[in-house]
């Protein structure tokens, strides 16, 4: 296989970018959110007392998820990425929270799910979204060449009902600055191109 990136994903963060559902615009027909890429500026990263929930780090991460598939970077995080001048990055603001940001690459990489085999279940003839898609990891993308340094999303978007996220992808040498940094929570998967 011919590896070209790697998907960047963190520990689930014991929390939800959205509660309720009253803050986000909802299709009449299939009930779901209309806008996954969109943000809650009231978020607030909750911190809590590492190894109260088991299997999940709170504290002390750089790189995390939502259980709605959210996520969220530190401020180390982001100002690393600042650094190193990384082109195409969106960092959402929380009014209750100025250590923790919802990152968002700008530039968008094509997902094979036609060679992934990923599932499309129910698609709504309202909205035209799915009320499933699975089948995200491994990534196997539409390109041949390595991903450049830097940071990417799919163009699909991943998960079931309200908790769907695009994969985050990172380029060979952007997986090795990530890694000598030392920041933490950090998980690499390798992604795969063509040929």
């Amino acid at each position: 296989m011919n590896l070209i990136g790697y998907n960047l994903s963190g520990p689930d963060n014991g929390t939800f970018m959205f509660r309720g559902g009253s803050e986000v615009k909802r299709c009449p027909e299939c009930g779901y959110h209309v806008d996954f890429l969109a943000y809650n500026p009231d978020y607030q990263f909750k911190r809590r007392e590492a190894g109260k929930y088991d299997g999940y780090i709170k504290r002390g991460v750089d790189f995390s998820s939502t259980y709605d598939l959210y996520d969220i970077v530190s401020d180390r995080f982001r100002t690393f990425c600042l650094e190193q001048q990384y082109e195409g990055l969106s960092f959402g603001e929380f009014s209750n929270d100025k250590t923790h940001f919802n990152i968002m690459p700008n530039r968008i990489v094509r997902f094979d799910a036609l060679r992934r085999k990923t599932n499309f279940e129910k698609l709504c003839s309202v909205c035209g979204n799915y009320e499933s898609v699975v089948g995200a990891t491994p990534p196997y993308l539409l390109r041949s060449k390595p991903l450049e340094d830097g940071f990417y999303r799919s163009d699909l978007l991943f998960g079931s009902g309200d908790r769907k996220g695009p994969l985050i992808l990172v380029g060979l040498e952007t997986k090795a600055k990530l890694k000598a940094a030392n920041l933490k929570g950090l998980e690499f998967s390798p992604a795969f191109g063509r040929g």
